[in-house]
């Protein structure tokens, strides 16, 4: 279950000091260049959304990535990437199914993000119909299993637990505000 409160305060801190400032002096650097960087790591945005949830991480692979939330980060507007592996597939899907998910948008130079979040059993027909496509069953055998989750879904189906504009939380999500629960 995600944590009654957010600490905002301490994951802006985080995104100020080791992605939006660093960020914004690369790209004038780039920009002068004629070129555009990268804007930020999944891992970086792993470390917010741990920071943000009152989560610690976990080294494995095979299951989510905060013990009980799978964060998944894009371009704002864009689908979130869930893959699969050869070997640990069934073990990461049945574990995405019992977990929450932390669904992370960024864009504009990271002047917008957006971090939403639903229970892995609002995703269930996602994951039913990942499953039925039975991957890793069919020669020749791929490496890897990739499917998506539309921004449209997650806009119509999970809640808003931050917006942050040019560096400062726009809007925060608070337990007693809301009817939705979001819960792993």
């Amino acid at each position: 279950m995600l944590p009654d409160t957010l600490d905002v305060r301490a994951a802006l801190i985080y995104f100020h000091a080791y992605m939006y400032g660093p960020y914004q002096g690369r790209l004038r650097l780039f920009r002068d260049r004629g070129l555009k960087p990268r804007m930020v790591m999944s891992e970086d945005w792993e470390v917010f959304a741990s920071i943000l949830l009152r989560r610690q991480g976990v080294e494995s692979r095979e299951g989510p990535d905060l013990g009980d939330v799978e964060v998944k980060s894009a371009v704002a507007g864009g689908s979130f990437e869930y893959q699969y592996h050869r070997k640990s597939w069934q073990k990461k899907l049945d574990a995405d199914r019992r977990s929450a998910h932390a669904f992370v948008w960024y864009g504009d130079d990271l002047r917008a993000v957006e971090v939403w979040c639903c229970d892995g059993g609002q995703l269930e027909d996602h994951f039913a119909a990942w499953e039925a496509e039975r991957p890793y069953s069919a020669e020749p055998v791929r490496q890897r299993f990739r499917k998506q989750v539309s921004a449209g879904w997650v806009r119509e189906h999970a809640t808003l637990l931050l917006r942050v504009v040019d560096g400062e939380a726009d809007f925060e999500w608070r337990r007693e505000s809301t009817v939705a629960e979001c819960s792993g």
